[in-house]
């Protein structure tokens, strides 16, 4: 293989960076912050411990995050009934628009990156991008119980 699929990735990822960030410039938020307001959106109440587990961030990186979109009025927390030391998260009513813009933006970079392939190209490289995910999911996972990282 002359080019390492890595060098792609990315380069993809970086430029879907830039991408929301030009577009969310009107926006509170820069493009870190958008996967935590869209999963917390999704996933109303969910933990920053939960929250660090899906995106597969570690807990530093959520608590920066998080505190930015409550910094911003985006998103509040509640400490849970029971222990107090849990944190909840919940969107607030002021990140609605905010959070439409981010499903827009999405929509259309997904579009566009994708306009110049036929179907069966769609689907192969989606179930090619599952798969690998799954795997760097997997990898990742083995090396944190060898190193005990825990949320």
């Amino acid at each position: 293989m002359k080019d390492s699929f890595v060098k792609y990735i990315s380069l993809l990822y970086r430029n879907t960076n830039r991408y929301f960030d030009i577009q969310l410039e009107e926006e509170l938020i820069r493009s870190g912050q958008q996967f935590f307001l869209l999963r917390i959106f999704e996933n109303d109440g969910i933990s920053m411990c939960d929250l660090a587990k899906l995106g597969g961030y570690d807990k530093g990186t959520v608590t920066k995050a998080v505190q930015k979109l409550v910094d911003q009025g985006y998103v509040e927390t509640v400490a849970d009934g029971s222990d107090k030391r849990m944190r909840h998260l919940y969107i607030t009513n002021d990140a609605m628009p905010a959070i439409k813009r981010l499903y827009e933006i999405r929509e259309e970079w997904n579009r566009r990156l994708i306009e110049q392939l036929d179907e069966e190209e769609k689907e192969k490289i989606f179930e090619i991008f599952q798969k690998m995910s799954q795997a760097s999911s997997e990898v990742i996972r083995e090396l944190g119980e060898k190193n005990h990282r825990k949320c």
